[in-house]
């Protein structure tokens, strides 16, 4: 799996980002009810925060190896969590722009039903094992040469689609969200096999 730069995930300024953590239930309700364990569940970013914080704040120095590991636990797709950083605006326009629109991708954000329990940036969401499977089969259908080849500079501009103010050429090309798509595709595809749900949050990165 190719990562993008690691500097882009050792900034140590925050920004919002995009969390889906797997989960395996009977009962949905009571996992709902319990605030406490929903929060340490999707806060738990599936990485060790404490050193990537270290990492950030001598970033050039940092052991290539070092840093390999410790982001392919936040991107391979295999783990419990998974972030799609601040990458889900950047899909979801690409998908509504396309010919996909009707693609559960285009408006993934909002996908699931919100649940009453917040974070500070908002409601945790939980996506249903049959929205997964089809979250799922939209992934599938989507490898990212075909989104890439969709990614109109024009169009995110004047849309102003974040994470960027203006995007420029070199920023599409290098988008993380084509390093991470594989990840994503991964981490849905689990969750279908294993008749998952997913809480879905928005938090700082």
């Amino acid at each position: 799996m190719v990562l993008a730069s690691p500097l882009y995930i050792l900034n140590p300024f925050p920004f919002m980002i995009t969390t889906f953590t797997r989960v395996a239930t009977d009962d949905l309700d009571a996992l709902i009810d319990d605030e406490e364990l929903v929060l340490s569940l999707v806060n738990d970013l599936g990485f060790d925060g404490q050193l990537v914080q270290q990492l950030a704040g001598n970033a050039a120095a940092a052991n290539p190896e070092v840093l390999f590991q410790t982001l392919e636990g936040r991107w391979n797709g295999q783990g419990q969590v998974y972030s799609i950083e601040d990458q889900i605006d950047l899909l979801e326009h690409i998908v509504q722009q396309s010919s996909e629109d009707h693609s559960p991708l285009a408006q993934l954000s909002k996908a699931g039903r919100a649940t009453s329990i917040h974070n500070d940036h908002g409601p945790i969401r939980v996506l249903f094992p049959s929205q997964i499977d089809a979250i799922n089969d939209s992934l599938t259908s989507l490898p990212v040469e075909v989104l890439q080849g969709k990614a109109q500079l024009e169009s995110l501009n004047a849309d102003a689609v974040r994470p960027h103010k203006e995007w420029t050429q070199q920023e599409l090309i290098s988008a993380p969200l084509w390093q991470i798509h594989d990840g994503l595709c991964t981490f849905f595809q689990n969750a279908t096999d294993n008749d998952e749900y997913i809480l879905m949050a928005r938090q700082e990165g």
